[in-house]
């Protein structure tokens, strides 16, 4: 099993039961702009960069049940050359699969509590720090390691989570899950280390 940040590209590369698989998260599409061409191309690249068998797209893909017209064409157009998988997320309807699991990983938003005996890779929670996006990489009190990506949509913000550390979203901070977490910056720099 090997997990792998794409640091600049908001991303994770995952390697589990010989699968290679993409996540991105957050796209919070709507139908009323051009964005989704821009996600679509951003998408393309790392899939061409990468080659991952599975691209998941780990929730809110919508904003609000908005932009489903956009996350068609997404679908659409990335699932010309690899498998994609659509997470539900607190802005999508119940009809997408909540939770995808491999032998070592849950893939899920990170909303609502699933299989916390895996190591996690999630969404949700929109790390940000001083202003700019960041990923969070720790350790749970099981011992399982998790890791939040920021919003794949670079027009999405998010908490101050060094000042917020106490209510940020997310089944993991809010259940007090979490033992503790890196944040890392988009270019692979830890910055600080948060303890829960």
């Amino acid at each position: 099993m090997v997990l792998k940040a794409l640091w600049p590209d908001r991303a994770v590369l995952v390697e589990d039961d010989s699968i290679k698989i993409l996540v991105i998260s957050d796209l919070h599409l709507s139908d009323e702009d051009d964005l989704v061409h821009d996600l679509i191309k951003k998408a393309k690249n790392l899939v061409k960069k990468y080659k991952p068998k599975i691209l998941i797209v780990n929730g809110d893909m919508l904003n609000f049940h908005l932009g489903g017209q956009s996350l068609d064409l997404f679908d659409f157009e990335l699932s010309k050359t690899v498998t994609v998988e659509l997470m539900q997320g607190n802005h999508e309807p119940e009809f997408f699969e909540p939770v995808l699991v491999t032998t070592n990983y849950c893939f899920c938003h990170g909303d609502i509590d699933y299989l916390i005996d895996k190591n996690l890779v999630l969404g949700h929670t929109h790390p940000f720090y001083k202003g700019k996006p960041v990923f969070l990489k720790g350790t749970l009190k099981n011992g399982k390691e998790f890791i939040i990506l920021p919003p794949f949509n670079e027009a999405c913000m998010g908490p101050d989570v060094y000042k917020n550390k106490n209510e940020l979203l997310g089944f993991i901070f809010q259940e007090k899950l979490a033992k503790n977490c890196e944040i890392i910056d988009l270019t692979g720099k830890k910055l600080l280390e948060l303890k829960f």
